[in-house]
């Protein structure tokens, strides 16, 4: 059911008609990081994109604010309250990967790559490392401005520009799993110095089931007898923005 419902997101997507490459009246073409304050605050609905679900509400407060970094209070959303750590453009410095743990990324991971334009693409390389342990692990990330978008959320309706990732974290787990191929959408909204809506779904290589992958991300074939290592979808998440506080 996953698959399929996945497969079906994915013809819609690839379907759908490029999005407006010039801002709407009033709206710079070219958007800049934006200016970050102690109590700055989002809260997101979260629900599962395969199901429809709700998972909670999760909240975002900014707890420092220095010159060259950012730290957020995170609570709820089906997560245990951590801090999550950015530069001063909403790159990570510590956050979790996509349906993974946390981790400490070194340079910082290319989020969102200000200044932002539509049609503005990137390519970073970087590491992450696993705080527990100190493992270190490659991760690629392919980004795109994708163009502006009106989006309506129940926050209220904001001009985005539309954001997508294509990553490959080498994350492994020794005859568990291995590389994670993961994408991730963001609407980033200047109006409200953050994304007012994000996606984010991925899968990852398993030694615990054989067989080929056919999951609309890429495919990979297993050994004839079905017992090779196979890609399996990890969850699909929506965030949709529910109320914010900025100055």
């Amino acid at each position: 059911m996953k698959r399929s419902l996945f497969l079906a997101a994915t013809l819609l997507a690839a379907c759908a008609s490029p999005l407006p490459q010039t801002p709407p009246a009033g709206t710079p073409a070219t958007v800049t990081a934006p200016g970050i304050r102690v109590g700055d605050t989002w809260t997101y609905r979260v629900r599962d994109g395969y199901t429809g679900l709700e998972r909670g509400n999760q909240s975002y407060r900014v707890v420092d604010a220095s010159p060259d970094r950012i730290s957020v209070a995170v609570s709820g959303g089906g997560r245990l309250d951590e801090t999550h750590v950015y530069d001063r453009e909403w790159s990570w410095l510590r956050h979790p990967a996509t349906n993974l743990q946390t981790f400490d990324y070194s340079p910082a991971y290319a989020a969102l790559a200000f200044p932002l334009a539509a049609g503005k693409r990137w390519h970073a390389r970087v590491m992450a490392t696993d705080p527990r342990d100190g493992r270190r692990f490659p991760v690629w990330i392919d980004g795109a401005v994708l163009g502006w978008e009106r989006m309506k959320v129940p926050a209220g309706e904001f001009d985005a520009l539309k954001i997508e990732r294509i990553v490959y974290l080498e994350y492994w787990e020794h005859a568990v799993r291995g590389r994670s191929v993961i994408r991730e959408y963001e609407w980033y909204a200047p109006a409200a110095k953050q994304s007012v809506r994000r996606e984010a779904s991925s899968q990852y290589l398993s030694y615990l089931a054989g067989g080929g992958s056919d999951s609309g991300f890429l495919h990979v074939k297993g050994r004839d007898d079905g017992s090779g290592p196979r890609y399996v979808l990890d969850d699909w998440l929506i965030y949709e923005l529910v109320s914010l506080s900025v100055r």
